[in-house]
């Protein structure tokens, strides 16, 4: 079935609600365990201590969190919750 069956599918009410349920915890389920592979490779390859950059700045890591590092960029602008996902070793 394609990307396009299942959404006409689904726009013709041919499921039922529980089914529709289903299938959206079923999606769900699928993309927080990519994130977690995500975060988890890109947790690896960060320490504290270590430079990055993330959307055009540039710090150090300070602090790792659960799924964010906390990143000093120093001056005004202070610490940043960076996802680890954003991160970029220099």
């Amino acid at each position: 079935m394609t990307v396009n069956e299942i959404q006409t599918a689904i726009l013709r009410g041919t499921f039922t609600d529980r089914e529709l349920r289903d299938i959206n915890g079923t999606i769900v389920n699928i993309l927080k365990e990519e994130r977690r592979h995500k975060v988890a490779a890109a947790k690896r390859n960060l320490s504290v201590g270590m430079e990055v950059t993330f959307q055009g700045r540039r710090g150090k890591i300070v602090k790792i969190n659960r799924t964010k590092c906390v990143v000093d960029v120093g001056g005004i602008r202070g610490r940043w919750n960076v996802p680890m996902t954003m991160c970029t070793a220099v």
